[in-house]
């Protein structure tokens, strides 16, 4: 081997010379976490010579059957192309934006952060400096830091939003400064013993990334095993079609606070079943108004269309956090 690569670089070498095909099916099965630290690698590879890559693949080769040319495309090009075709656009998309040089990894006080429950991380972050505060909230995943935020005091949250909405492009030796500093904080402090690993998130996140078949066939064995579970993970993992599943009473309430502009565009790509569950909680004569303003609706981004979609399931979230509705239940199971 012409150059001596670190294993993480091995690593990165051997999925690119995979080629993409392959290196999607291993990326499905790798975390955020796993994926992100693997990409800083591939991210900052050159071009690779061939003896090295043949060197990298055969020590890789020689360990699976113990049991234990040159490379012209660029490792952010590859990442880019697997990544966009493994997972979730928007989710590649910012793991691709956080991506950086294995210099500017953290691996210190960020990162412990980052392992933190919401509660935990609005509580540090209260008595730190705003612009630290959002330094720190720019590096967690955007559903923990939104929980973070409503777990801070209101003027917290404004400071800490506006610096974070003008933060520019941090320097690595500012990073560097910030992960130490933050990571002494914590020796010495001692409020971290320990990190919640799993929970029913984490469950209904990881299911979101299955297709339907394997995530019905997980949740209808879990029914057997857990109901209750499988349930609180169907709540997590609601979906626009899930409506479908709401009582009528449930959909008339929906209506009252959903914009009629909206519910229209998010009918577009709405199965049957779930077109004449709102349809029949209408009056006749809205109903027909639908249909006809459907028929003559032009072409819509798809994009757009998801966004309506999005805003109406939070609707459905925010009317069961007051009791009013009730969007648990199991494929088919009527509620009450």
């Amino acid at each position: 081997m012409s150059k001596k690569y670190t294993g993480a670089e091995k690593a990165a070498i051997l999925m690119v010379s995979l080629g993409e095909q392959q290196a999607i099916k291993i990326l499905e099965n790798m975390d955020e976490r796993e994926i992100q630290s693997l990409g800083n690698y591939m991210a900052a590879l050159g071009d690779v010579d061939m003896p090295s890559m043949d060197a990298v693949n055969k020590e890789f080769y020689d360990q699976v059957d113990a049991g234990t040319g040159g490379l012209g495309v660029g490792g952010m090009d590859f990442l880019r192309a697997a990544l966009m075709k493994a997972l979730d656009p928007a989710k590649a998309t910012e793991i691709l934006n956080n991506i950086t040089t294995p210099g500017e990894e953290m691996g210190g006080g960020l990162e412990t952060v980052r392992m933190l429950e919401p509660a935990t991380i609005a509580s540090f972050l209260i008595s730190e400096h705003p612009q630290t505060a959002a330094i720190v909230m720019a590096h967690l995943e955007p559903a923990k830091a939104s929980h973070a935020l409503r777990e801070m005091p209101e003027e917290n949250r404004v400071e800490i939003m506006h610096r974070l909405a003008t933060l520019g492009r941090i320097s690595p030796s500012i990073l560097r400064e910030l992960d130490e500093a933050l990571q002494n904080e914590f020796r010495a402090s001692g409020a971290v013993s320990g990190s919640k690993l799993g929970g029913v998130e984490t469950a209904a996140h990881i299911m979101g990334a299955l297709d339907r078949a394997t995530e019905t066939s997980i949740l209808t064995a879990m029914d057997e095993v857990d109901p209750d579970m499988a349930n609180e993970i169907r709540n997590l993992r609601f979906t626009y079609e899930d409506i479908a599943k709401i009582d009528d009473q449930g959909i008339q309430l929906i209506l009252k606070e959903v914009n009629q502009e909206d519910l229209l565009l998010s009918l577009k790509t709405a199965s049957d079943t779930l077109r004449e569950k709102w349809l029949s909680n209408m009056s006749e004569r809205a109903a027909m108004m639908v249909k006809e303003d459907l028929e003559s609706m032009g072409p819509t981004k798809i994009s757009d269309v998801e966004k309506t979609q999005q805003k109406i399931v939070a609707v459905c979230k925010q009317l069961e956090e007051e009791g009013k509705i009730s969007i648990g239940g199991g494929p088919g199971e009527e509620l009450v």
